[in-house]
């Protein structure tokens, strides 16, 4: 019998308080399902920071959330209506308060990206997981 890896899971959110915290404990929730404890505190950063993002910087109504299993990876995916409006790491002076995010992301991250589709967007991030996980 072969083992296939899990569907993904996705949740969508409305922009409203709160919608951040929902994401953070939705992938946490699909990640302990999985098995996968060793990489939470670092998608619960990654999904925050991106939905941050997205809800943040694009105005966009509703957010897509999406974990996905990979062989070496968990891909967190953060979907928006607002293709136009690209991430980019910016560098942050010692006192900002803000601007960090993106780096926190390329911090703890495999790797990391961002997608334009026609009527929409979507920004990764695989963490790398044990492949025996």
């Amino acid at each position: 019998m072969t083992s296939s890896a899990p569907l993904p899971q996705i949740r969508v959110l409305c922009r409203e308080l709160g919608s951040v915290s929902t994401a953070r404990h939705f992938v946490v929730d699909v990640l302990k399902d999985w098995g996968l404890v060793s990489v939470l505190d670092d998608a619960a950063l990654v999904v925050s920071e991106l939905a941050t993002n997205a809800l943040g910087h694009t105005q966009t109504p509703t957010v897509k959330v999406v974990v996905r299993r990979m062989p070496s990876a968990v891909r967190v995916i953060v979907t928006d209506k607002h293709p136009d409006v690209w991430p980019a790491l910016q560098p942050a002076k010692p006192l900002d308060s803000s601007g960090r995010g993106l780096a926190l992301v390329d911090a703890v991250t495999k790797s990391w990206g961002c997608t334009r589709l026609p009527r929409e967007k979507y920004v990764w991030a695989d963490l790398e997981v044990p492949t025996d996980a």
